[in-house]
């Protein structure tokens, strides 16, 4: 449990003006979520907060986007790989689901 509870505070620590910073922090967290606890992502306190790191991977893929900054780099990319692995590890085992998930995410 103490693994999570530095995550969560990790992930609350940085509002930096610097997206690359965030950028790298919010890779950081993802690999961690998806490589230390790939069977807990499904239940609660990880559920949520895997969801919380989705939205931030969203928000900042936008920040990233509206300004332009990373042009032609591999940043989006790498963004949308995290949200795309962690996604399919929260939602449900559902097959549906799991190809909803890959289609939303091609091209």
């Amino acid at each position: 449990m103490n693994n999570i509870e530095n995550l969560i505070k990790e992930f609350k620590s940085f509002q930096e003006s610097d997206p690359i910073k965030n950028y790298m922090q919010l890779l950081n967290i993802s690999d961690t979520l998806l490589h230390d606890f790939p069977n807990s992502l499904r239940q609660e306190p990880f559920y949520s907060f895997t969801l919380d790191v989705i939205n931030q991977l969203i928000e900042l893929r936008i920040e990233i986007g509206s300004r332009k900054i990373y042009d032609g780099s591999d940043i989006d990319l790498e963004i949308v790989i995290r949200e795309m692995n962690l996604l399919k590890s929260v939602v449900p085992e559902d097959k549906k689901m799991q190809k909803i998930i890959n289609r939303l995410f091609r091209g």
